[in-house]
Order: structure tokens, then sequence, then C-alpha cells
């Protein structure tokens, strides 16, 4: 990769940074004052109950986005990369797969925000803010487009981009989040995974 493209691509990551941390600070600020808090729930209602997405098309969406998929196909690259000796990528899956889980289960015991009263149709935390489905699955994925380098294809992006819409749509209608959860965790999501990419690139990679 040329110098220009280097450089390219470190900008763009920067903005990321930027405009997904900030769309979490601001959803954290306003989530719970009107008019965003009715608007977020009337919204939320109306996926909920809308026909237009089927409750096993959701569930398929909400598995991929799950621990029950996304920590054994993150084991089996960590082992992979440590098996083929590229220290890097190994360690960042590891930080990767710990580290988000950790922080989803702080913001919510911080935050504590009450789910939606409506029926659940799966079990899910107590807590809602932010969608820790959401947030895992958003850095989790992020992770595999940048270690494949697909996030320069814009057809990839794009598909990135429905892909995690759809697993987010998955969370509200199935009763567990609000759409500003869900927002919120697909932010913060995507900005964790490459404040630990950018982190370590320059404090601990040798």
């Amino acid at each position: 990769m040329g110098l220009y493209e280097k450089t390219k691509t470190s900008s763009l990551s920067i903005l990321v940074l930027l405009i997904t941390g900030t769309v979490f600070i601001v959803l954290t600020i306003v989530r719970n004052q009107d008019p965003y808090r009715s608007l977020d729930e009337s919204c939320s209602r109306s996926i909920y109950d809308s026909k237009f997405f089927s409750n096993p098309f959701m569930l398929f969406f909400t598995r991929l986005g799950s621990g029950f998929f996304t920590i054994p196909l993150g084991v089996f690259l960590f082992l992979s990369f440590n098996n083929t000796g590229d220290r890097d990528k190994r360690n960042i899956m590891i930080f990767n797969i710990i580290g988000i889980r950790l922080l989803t289960t702080l913001f919510k015991q911080l935050f504590k925000r009450t789910p939606p009263e409506w029926e659940r149709r799966v079990k899910a935390s107590p807590y809602g803010y932010p969608s820790a489905h959401a947030m895992n699955a958003a850095a989790f994925y992020s992770l595999l487009l940048s270690f494949s380098g697909l996030y320069k294809n814009t057809k990839i992006i794009a598909g990135y981009i429905v892909f995690l819409f759809l697993i987010g749509v998955s969370r509200v209608k199935l009763g567990v989040h609000y759409v500003l959860d869900v927002i919120a965790g697909i932010a913060g999501g995507v900005f964790y995974n490459l404040a630990v990419i950018k982190t370590y690139q320059l404090f601990v990679r040798r």
C-alpha cells in the first residue's frame, strides 16, 4: 500500500471513529429526553408490531449476532492466527471478543435503561442500553472486515451495513430493545473495534 493510500485509510478510520463516538455520546445524552424518548418508543413499537419481518427470519439474524455464533468463530480464528504465527491478528481478536463483552456489561450496569414493556420473544438481559447484541456483532464483524481488507469494497460495505441493520431490527422486532439501544450498540461496536486496532498499532505492535 502506497503512502497516499495509507494516509487515506488512516484518515477514513479516524473519521469513522469520530462519527461513531459522537453518535454514541449524543444518544446516551438524549435517550431519556422527550421528544426523543417518545419517538424512540413509537418507532420501536411500530417495528415490533410490523408484519414485514417474520419472527423466524429475525431469529436467524439475531443468532448470527449472538455470542453462540461469534464467540466460537472468534476462538477458531484466534487459534488459526496463533498457529500461523500472526501475533497481531491473534491479539486483536482476543481483545475484541473479550473486551467488547466486558464493556457492554459495564454500560448496562451504568445506564440501567429499562427495556420495552411489551412481550419478549427471546430471553435477554434485564437492561437495554446499549444493545449488547448489536454492539458485540458490530465490533466482531467490523474486525473481520478490517482483517480481510474488504472494507475497501463498496458493495461489501453496503452488504455489511444491511447485515448489521437486520441484526439491529431483529432485536427490536423480538421485543428486546428500543431503536436507540440498537443504534448506540452498532455505533459503539464499530468505535470499539477501530479504537482497539488504532491503540494496538500505536502502542503494542513492534
